[in-house]
């Protein structure tokens, strides 16, 4: 058995719409993916994958982010997603990766060979299922974020990324009396959020701004924001 961080602090599983989170691998299915996994320590910014490689191997990410993204004809980067702990790498069409996906921060992942990946599930069909189960939550969970973003104006694209990267990075309480600040970490640069958002650099900035004279946000440095007022981002980020 490797060495490190185990599968068990990746949690692999479902989360039903009621909000209960359901187990997906058991203790078994955790050793063998174990068993046949090599674990990679990525430096920051280094190129997990280019998009057009051979999809050889998929990939889960035990500690830090990356960014999926799509190099344009112009020389610019198109951000795909951000990925954080948990979330499975390695989306192939044809053999081949759609995305590139670059560390934002040092990473642990666990690449999994695709060859070795598939005997599993010919051997064992509720791993296959349960796969499945964690590819299909992932991409409903990007289809929903996708539509809420692309119903909002600048203001409320950033209310909605902050409300999901919440869930991801929060880091705690600040503990000024009264006001509920919640302070959030910004692995990524404003450059990549504004990509994300399909907004300039420029219409972002002015955006959060606007959210800091409002009283909502607080930027303490470059890599952290305080939500000032939970109930109105959350107003703004509703998609209703």
């Amino acid at each position: 058995m490797t060495s490190g961080p185990s599968i068990r602090a990746v949690p692999f599983d479902y989360l039903w719409p009621s909000g209960v989170a359901t187990e997906l691998l058991t203790d078994h299915q955790r050793r063998h993916l174990e068993s046949i996994a090599t674990v990679r320590l990525l430096p920051v910014r280094t190129v997990l994958f280019k998009a057009g490689a051979p999809a050889d191997a998929i990939f889960m990410i035990s500690r830090g982010v990356t960014k999926s993204y799509r190099e344009l004809r112009s020389g610019k980067q198109r951000v795909m997603a951000f990925m954080f702990p948990s979330d499975l790498l390695g989306l192939a069409e044809g053999g081949h990766y759609v995305n590139s996906v670059q560390a934002l921060t040092p990473a642990t992942v666990y690449s999994i060979p695709v060859a070795a990946l598939k005997e599993s599930f010919r051997r064992d069909f509720a791993l296959q299922f349960n796969f499945l189960c964690k590819v299909t939550h992932e991409l409903r969970q990007a289809q929903r974020q996708l539509i809420s973003i692309g119903r909002r104006d600048a203001s409320g694209k950033f209310a909605t990324f902050l409300e999901t990267l919440q869930r991801n990075t929060t880091l705690g309480t600040d503990a000024a009396p009264g006001n509920g600040a919640r302070q959030i970490w910004l692995p990524m640069t404003r450059m990549d959020i504004a990509n994300y958002l399909g907004l300039t650099h420029e219409t972002l900035s002015r955006a959060a701004s606007r959210l800091v004279r409002q009283g909502v946000l607080g930027f303490p440095d470059r890599h952290h924001v305080q939500i000032l007022d939970s109930a109105r981002l959350h107003k703004l980020a509703d998609p209703l």
